[in-house]
């Protein structure tokens, strides 16, 4: 009796709310450093949207783990899962996508998934963050930085990544873009050659055909040969020889996650929180290479 009289209490004291703690699963495709930063940043997040209120309270968020280095088994996945009955489930790369898209009865959130359409056609309960960034916020942090740069150098297989060009084009009609096309690897060496005195920098696109171990070699000796700096999309170009890399910022993907996730747990259906592009980048100077290049770097950002 006493019992039931102090849970009603409870209930009161929290304005007829039975609670506001959330049972979160998160299937990690593998336990590297990025995902943790991720996860991380996420609960971080969620926890500041949706602080735990009500009779479990007394309990924050729960967050369950499911790392399928050591679970792979897909089904053994889906039926800890339902065995949890979560609000909602985070899935981090792509095999954990592949691990949860046949669970339509829970909402799932992605990250660090490459081409995640492809594998969420037709699931109604799946949503995310792309991997994949935006032009314009790449050639902002470009004008930001080195704004004397006008023409910008591209080599893209038509198949793969024309888009991009076209919406740099479209984002930013103040820069020329001077694009080839290649083929094959191949046909990049020669391509950089006729690119020779047009150009202010390169940028490196993430397409396998143009950028790839057999032409990165051709792309740095152009550029410290001619003094024309690289645009990349990954830190681990910096020790080939990058000037300067707008990547993705982890803590920032994991954030936008949890508002996304806030939405959905608050009772938005997961039709209307469609898959977003990352709203902020992580923008890294390669000190050594800028003074070989003779470089003016202007890294202070704007107030």
């Amino acid at each position: 009796m006493k019992k039931t009289l102090f849970l009603i209490i409870l209930i009161l004291l929290a304005g007829g709310r039975i609670a506001l703690a959330y049972d979160i699963v998160v299937v990690k495709s593998g336990n590297e450093m990025p995902m943790e930063l991720v996860v991380q940043a996420f609960s971080d997040k969620l926890v500041h949207l949706l602080p735990a209120r009500g009779v479990k309270s007394i309990e924050p968020h729960r967050f369950r783990e499911i790392d399928l280095s050591r679970t792979p088994l897909k089904s053994v996945v889906e039926q800890q899962i339902r065995e949890y009955r979560p609000d909602l489930i985070l899935a981090l790369g792509r095999n954990a996508l592949l691990a949860v898209r046949d669970i339509g009865e829970i909402p799932v959130i992605y990250l660090l998934v490459v081409a995640p359409e492809i594998i969420t056609q037709d699931r109604e309960n799946i949503t995310g963050v792309k991997l994949e960034i935006p032009g314009k916020l790449q050639f902002d942090e470009l004008s930001r930085l080195l704004p004397q740069v006008r023409r910008i150098g591209v080599i893209y297989n038509s198949e793969h990544s024309a888009m991009e060009i076209q919406e740099a084009r479209r984002d930013r009609p103040d820069l020329q873009f001077v694009s080839l096309s290649a083929q094959s690897a191949r046909g990049v060496p020669s391509l950089l050659e006729e690119l020779h005195g047009k150009v202010d920098l390169i940028w490196l696109l993430p397409d396998l055909i143009v950028t790839n171990p057999q032409t990165l070699e051709s792309y740095f000796l152009f550029s410290f040969k001619n003094k024309v700096p690289v645009l990349a999309f990954s830190e681990k170009y910096l020790k080939s020889g990058a000037a300067i890399v707008v990547t993705f910022d982890l803590e920032a993907m994991g954030e936008q996650a949890a508002a996304m996730a806030a939405r959905i747990l608050l009772g938005t259906p997961v039709s209307g929180v469609p898959p977003t592009e990352i709203s902020r980048v992580k923008t890294i100077v390669n000190q050594t290479v800028s003074r070989k290049l003779q470089l003016t770097v202007t890294e202070e950002r704007p107030q």
